[in-house]
């Protein structure tokens, strides 16, 4: 692989600093038109080796006290900052940041609609080519009617806040302006986002069919530069579990099997096509029936290309290990949304109510 530019500077930007500076966080959508930017044809480019240099955001919600209460989701966050942590990512203001609804917490680590917009922004601060990151979101998630005709499904996949009652819903339209399209050329994020409906959460252009081992473009592709791919607890028109049992700690079902996978793949030589099908095996295993799902920004081959969540793949959970993992380079000539077919809404959601079926869910489903 090449090798990113020299390692520069670790991050200085210090969350509880960047959350109080006078219009921090404030989001601004990508510009409409398509933009020309240079690319390798798929399945040529040289991959990009990470400079060495990591940063994440974990969210953990469970609605403590309302009508949505969970029990996992700040478990799962926790579970994955130890994760991350034994895998390269320090444990520092400018490097990791973890928002939870824990009453015990500064008004600045409560993952409202405010603070989760800024901490896109600020996971983003700054990256450069090399770059690894990682972003990882347990809680409720939802529905909203898609009116741009962009939607293959006709409704925009939603992260629902803490506070959604008075802000509303963050939908996948700002997570792909937030996150996806802001990344540069040659930085990667890794994302799990384990909530209902999450399968296109990102609004990702490729899918991954674990069964034909191959990848389907949207119908209407929302392309970017950089090297993205989501983890998912299931298609965008399930629920997603929320668990707990005897002996075994309340946490979302897709959380625990992305780290059960994590923590026997081989030793960390597992290719993404292994790893997705380990994590099939583990929710199979608990008698789970959502089927998570594989999107990404880039087309690369799977089946060959090895899984890691920070610099190093090998020794999967183990604190480190000897494969440098890489970074996948551009191959979409143009970057922006783009619309083949207006898709007509649909005139109800899965659960009613307009498309958002949120508090429509199945009984302990994460939603």
């Amino acid at each position: 692989p090449t090798m990113a530019h020299d390692v520069p500077p670790v991050h200085t930007t210090a969350w509880r600093d960047f959350c109080h500076a006078p219009g921090a966080g404030h989001y601004s959508s990508p510009p409409l038109a398509l933009q020309s930017v240079p690319s390798t044809p798929i399945g040529s480019g040289m991959p990009v080796r990470p400079n060495g240099r990591h940063k994440c955001l974990i969210i953990g919600i469970n609605y403590t006290g309302s009508r949505a209460q969970l029990r996992g989701c700040i478990n799962d966050a926790k579970n994955m900052q130890g994760l991350l942590r034994r895998n390269g990512y320090p444990d520092d203001g400018s490097h990791m940041l973890l928002l939870t609804d824990e009453r015990n917490r500064g008004r600045e680590y409560q993952p409202n609609n405010e603070m989760i917009t800024k901490a896109f922004v600020w996971l983003m601060k700054d990256v450069r080519k090399g770059d690894v990151l990682f972003f990882h979101f347990s809680g409720h998630g939802g529905q909203q009617r898609d009116t741009t005709g962009m939607e293959v499904d006709g409704y925009n996949e939603t992260l629902i806040p803490v506070d959604y009652e008075r802000k509303g819903q963050i939908s996948d339209d700002v997570l792909w302006g937030s996150l996806v399209y802001r990344l540069p050329e040659g930085a990667r994020i890794t994302a799990l986002m384990d909530m209902c409906h999450s399968g296109t959460g990102l609004d990702l252009p490729y899918d991954y069919n674990v069964d034909t081992r191959s990848w389907k473009e949207d119908i209407n592709p929302a392309h970017s530069a950089g090297d993205v791919v989501l983890f998912s607890g299931c298609e965008d028109a399930q629920t997603s579990a929320d668990v707990a049992g005897a002996g075994r700690q309340a946490g979302g079902a897709m959380t625990q099997a992305f780290m059960g996978a994590y923590n026997t793949c081989n030793n960390g030589a597992a290719t993404y096509h292994e790893f997705l099908t380990a994590v099939k095996k583990e929710l199979r295993k608990k008698r789970f029936s959502q089927r998570p799902q594989l999107t990404s920004s880039q087309h690369f081959d799977a089946k060959s290309r090895v899984f890691a969540v920070g610099y190093a793949s090998g020794g999967c959970g183990s604190g480190g290990g000897s494969i440098p993992s890489v970074i996948e380079p551009n191959h979409n000539p143009k970057i922006g949304r783009m619309m083949r077919r207006n898709i007509r809404p649909q005139r109800h959601g899965f659960g009613g109510g307009g498309g958002n079926n949120f508090f429509g869910m199945m009984a302990g489903a994460a939603g």
